[in-house]
């Protein structure tokens, strides 16, 4: 759980879209990755004052709550953990749905914005933990994910998608969704904006060979009540609902398609065929870009650059 170059650009971000961090609370303790080049560069691009820390022994974590405080406004860095092992300020266990009562009932609804910085994706009951996150933050306040996406196995119990974000964070279930993007941890350079499923009418996948993670910013509009699971996009759209049978499908396949198809399964090259276009996939993907047009460059820097 913490804070990288990308986070720290989200919540800059953020900062020029007016969002709040007056009132700030970390989903874990959040700790600081970030080397004192990229911190010296983001001060100078941001016209921000020297950063002053507590003094710390070699090799201690360096936490969040002086960069949440000078540079982005807070009065009050709290954060909650499942054990007191990093002094979080709220002990809850993010599987378990968030108190009424006591201090911790206390604090529903009362964030301006709430950092999932690398945590849900530790959680095993993630509907649970993603509902604790929005009980936390006021109506008008915002919630920020910064989660693993894809080359990233084994680093928590989940990978996720943008389909779940796109879906969580609608209109109708009483959010806002300001951004999703993709950020690849050998790029610092480039975000990648990321088309919405149900816009461009059809799944919206990912295959590289660099390890991403996804970078998401909602506003809470109305406290949500009850709700309904979301449905991915594609089986929410009335093709879907109302869609042709599956004869007609195979009958929408191009006839060429289907006649070296069954040239292939004749020759009993099909196998063959699959696995060379798999490899060629990969090495397609072995490249920094994102494919057009489901993925938009967004060169970071030339974003925060403060207005001449």
């Amino acid at each position: 759980m913490g804070i990288d170059i990308h986070n720290l650009n989200l919540l800059a971000h953020a900062r020029d879209l007016n969002v709040s961090f007056e009132r700030t609370i970390g989903i874990g303790r959040q700790a600081v990755f970030i080397e004192d080049w990229e911190f010296e560069e983001h001060r100078r691009l941001r016209g921000l004052p020297p950063l002053h820390e507590p003094m710390r022994t070699a090799g201690a974590p360096r936490y969040f709550e002086p960069l949440m405080q000078q540079w982005l406004g807070a009065a009050t860095v709290d954060s909650v953990d499942a054990s007191a092992y990093e002094q979080a300020t709220l002990i809850h266990d993010m599987n378990r749905t968030w108190p009424q009562d006591g201090a911790s009932g206390e604090a529903r609804g009362t964030y301006d914005a709430v950092l999932d910085f690398g945590c849900l994706e530790h959680v095993f009951d993630f509907p649970t933990a993603w509902r604790n996150c929005v009980d936390l933050c006021r109506v008008g306040g915002h919630v920020l994910h910064a989660l693993p996406a894809n080359n990233l196995s084994g680093h928590g119990f989940y990978q996720f998608s943008p389909e779940l974000f796109f879906n969580l964070y609608q209109p109708s279930r009483g959010f806002e969704l300001r951004g999703l993007w993709f950020a690849m941890k050998a790029d610092r350079r480039y975000w990648w904006a990321v088309a919405d499923p149900m816009q461009v009418r059809r799944r919206v996948n990912l295959c590289n060979a660099h390890e991403t993670y996804m970078l998401v910013l909602a506003r809470k509009l109305r406290e949500p009540g009850s709700m309904p699971p979301p449905q991915q996009s594609d089986y929410a759209q009335d093709e879907w609902v109302h869609g042709p049978s599956a004869e007609q499908a195979v009958e929408a396949t191009p006839v060429v398609r289907r006649r070296l198809g069954a040239v292939l399964v004749r020759l009993g090259l099909i196998d063959a065929a699959r696995a060379w276009r798999e490899r060629r996939r990969v090495l397609r993907a072995s490249g920094v870009d994102l494919p057009k047009p489901d993925y938009r460059r967004i060169e970071v820097q030339q974003l925060l650059q403060p207005p001449r």
